[in-house]
This record gives C-alpha cells, structure tokens and sequence, in this order.
C-alpha cells in the first residue's frame, strides 16, 4: 500500500524510529516501551480513520494531538530517567512537532472549506 498523504508517511518514519530506541529502555519500565509503541500506532490509526471518516473527521483530529502530546510526555520522561539522551529526545521532538503542525493545518483547511 502506498501513501501519498503526508502526514501518514512522517508517521509511520517517526514510528520506525521510536522502535529502535525502545527497545533499548530496561525490562522494568515495559509500561512505559508499551505506551509509547501503541499510542503512536493510535496516531497512525485515527490519522487514517480522520482521512476517511468525514463525518467523524474533527473528533479523530483532536485526538491524533492529544495523543502525540502524550507520546511527547513519554519521551520526556524516559529522557529523565536517562532511557533515552536528550539529542534523541530532540529529534524525535521535532518530528512530533512537524506532524503537530501538518495536523493543525488540516484541521484549520477543513474549516476553511466549512465556510466556503
């Protein structure tokens, strides 16, 4: 299956990524691995119920950014506790950051057309 959505493919490289680093995090925090992993195939999932589901199109928006700001907080806490260093934090920050912004374009392109 190929995308040609944008905000699908920033996903699922970002996913990819935060695979590699958590598999290195300590046998003790599984939680912590654990939320982070499926929270961000949650974000892949209603990104892609957001682009089919027009009806519902608003509702899996918002929570594609609550829970990117929940996968940020993982992040942030596994950097405290030294699973992860801060430049990786950045990084991955950063993609979060660009999904977050390609996420609130859409959502304020949809309003657009609302009015229209």
């Amino acid at each position: 299956m190929v995308d040609n959505f944008r905000v699908v493919i920033n996903i699922k490289k970002t996913i990819l990524y935060l695979d590699k680093i958590i598999t290195n995090f300590p046998a003790k925090e599984k939680v912590l691995r654990d939320k982070l992993s499926n929270t961000m195939y949650e974000v892949l999932e209603f990104t892609y119920m957001a682009s089919e589901l027009k009806e519902q199109r608003k509702y899996y928006q918002s929570r594609v950014i609550i829970d990117i700001r929940m996968v940020d907080f993982y992040l942030k806490t596994a950097c405290d506790k030294k699973y992860i260093s801060y430049k990786k934090y950045q990084k991955v920050s950063l993609h979060l950051l660009d999904i977050l912004k390609q996420i609130y374009g859409w959502t304020r392109n949809e309003k657009n057309r609302e009015t229209v």
